[in-house]
């Protein structure tokens, strides 16, 4: 597959994916994204859309050009794949406030001081699991 023909896969599925996001947010919000107090105006939202689709489309074009990705089906894993990527570095890197979809409410702008916690990652769901049973002298298996 050539490098082109992969950009354009990569671009095709970077925009499904844009497109499912709009609908999910203007789901959410009951308008447009843009329109909710507290949210980015029209043209900071294209312009992250454009710069995720290229993304999706260069990096597409690229393992392609590599020869790591031969199909279209991997070219448009690939660009599937990037925005998702270059969204989750980019709050990793704490450069936006994380949003809480789930509550559909956005969380504090970040301070660029380290959570409360001291470590620099973001917090995750924890999970208390059993204690190990100890092994004893009379463990066996049936063989």
């Amino acid at each position: 597959m050539s490098a082109a023909g992969a950009a354009m896969w990569g671009l095709f599925a970077a925009l499904a994916l844009e497109g499912l996001d709009l609908l999910g947010a203007a789901r959410r919000a009951g308008t447009w994204p843009w329109r909710g107090a507290g949210e980015p105006d029209p043209v900071a939202y294209a312009l992250s859309v454009v710069l995720r689709c290229l993304t999706g489309a260069g990096l597409a074009a690229g393992v392609a050009a590599a020869g790591q990705v031969t199909t279209a089906g991997g070219a448009a894993a690939v660009g599937i794949a990037a925005p998702l990527l270059l969204t989750q570095v980019v709050r990793l890197a704490g450069l936006v406030p994380d949003v809480a979809v789930a509550a559909g409410t956005a969380a504090a702008p970040s301070t660029g001081a380290a959570p409360p916690h001291g470590s620099g990652r973001p917090s995750r769901l924890r999970v208390k699991l059993p204690a190990a049973r100890k092994k004893t002298g009379d463990d066996h298996r049936a063989g």
